[in-house]
């Protein structure tokens, strides 16, 4: 299913641009009115890449450039999203100070991490301060506590606190270990790999993963959120942004190997034709993956820029979420048959066990 729809096409175009300064296709553009610029405009904030589309509408020439009532609307929402990194900037070095005052080391998982590698880190967009204290997560948890703020542990793999506005999520272990082998497996590799950090390239004080376990890490993560609700345009800017910065130095052979030991080489091979034939990774940005699926290539890019998620509708009522999300789940198997290679009937079994301890929480979550 090749990429057909003209607003798609000049998203991951304005994308393009913003990420590698490519050439401007000046046909994709000439002639655009308000409403066109707005379906775009509404497309990159559906995907996740407001920020970085707006970056390649300022490298337009003059004249293929919206209006300045587009320009402003859009770069208004551009000063926010930087806004919000600034502070979550600011919350994670204050955390990071508190935690190294009593002699515990933070590393930085996804959000911050991932919007290092971007030619500008406050454009990609993100919420939540993921971070993993390297084996001191009780004493993270009561550290916070004593200070008053109140920890949520309705999650086993993270609890969750408020840090001025801002939601942190500290972890106990790196993915959901408790589905299947695949889980413990990636589980007990990025324990392993957990050691070998570097210094944060933004947050001060802070640790970040090395280039192997953020291989691993960010295609679980990545999988085992497209199997169930689809990703959006920014995941795979994460992931070319990843390849671009990492793959250099990179014991690529071993990432490989190590993906393909999880079950999760075809799908980082997806990511990365999708990244080099959509989002313009430069060919040399690659890993030695051992086959290529140009079909589902197509399939996935054409699935992640088209997917409804449920979830955005707020305004149905908890019975037609529910079965929207059962339906949902249900249409997402060929997903786990030919894309992620996971047990599409045992995460649905997971799933069902997991509503059955906590039914009410598809209505905290609308709440």
């Amino acid at each position: 299913m090749p990429i057909t729809n003209i607003i798609e096409e000049r998203l991951l175009a304005l994308v393009r641009i913003a990420l590698w300064q490519s050439d401007v296709p000046v046909t994709l553009f000439d002639g655009m009115n308000d409403s066109e610029w707005e379906a775009v405009y509404n497309k990159s904030v559906e995907q996740g890449v407001l920020a970085v589309a707006f970056d390649g509408v300022k490298t337009l020439p003059a004249r293929l450039q919206p209006t300045l009532d587009v320009k402003v609307q859009w770069g208004f929402n551009v000063q926010y999203i930087e806004k919000v990194y600034n502070r979550q900037l600011d919350t994670a070095t204050r955390l990071t100070a508190l935690y190294a005052k009593h002699g515990i080391r933070t590393m930085i998982l996804k959000g911050l991490t991932n919007a290092a590698n971007y030619p500008t880190p406050a454009h990609r967009q993100f919420g939540d301060i993921d971070i993993y204290l390297m084996g001191d997560y009780e004493r993270g948890n009561k550290i916070i506590e004593e200070r008053g703020i109140k920890i949520k542990h309705d999650y086993f793999v993270h609890t969750e606190f408020s840090l001025g506005g801002i939601n942190v999520e500290n972890h106990h272990v790196f993915v959901n270990h408790t589905v299947n082998r695949t889980g413990r497996y990636v589980q007990q590799r990025l324990s392993e790999l957990a050691p070998d950090s570097r210094s944060h390239p933004t947050v001060a004080g802070a640790v970040a993963p090395s280039a192997e376990f953020d291989a691993l890490f960010l295609t679980r993560h990545s999988s085992w959120h497209y199997s169930r609700e689809c990703i959006r345009l920014r995941d795979l800017c994460d992931w070319a942004m990843f390849l671009y910065r990492n793959s250099a130095t990179m014991e690529k052979e071993a990432a490989v190997r190590m993906l393909a030991e999880c079950d999760m080489e075809r799908y980082a091979s997806i990511l990365t034709d999708i990244c080099h034939n959509y989002l313009g990774l430069p060919a040399e940005y690659t890993l030695p993956f051992s086959a290529h699926y140009p079909a589902l290539v197509e399939r996935v890019i054409h699935d992640i820029l088209t997917f409804d998620n449920p979830e955005k509708h707020n305004n149905i009522n908890f019975v037609k979420a529910f079965v929207w999300k059962i339906r949902n789940r249900l249409s997402r198997k060929w997903c786990y048959d030919e894309v992620v290679v996971d047990s599409f009937w045992g995460n649905i079994g997971y799933s069902i066990k997991n509503y059955l301890r906590h039914p009410f929480e598809i209505l905290r979550a609308k709440l």
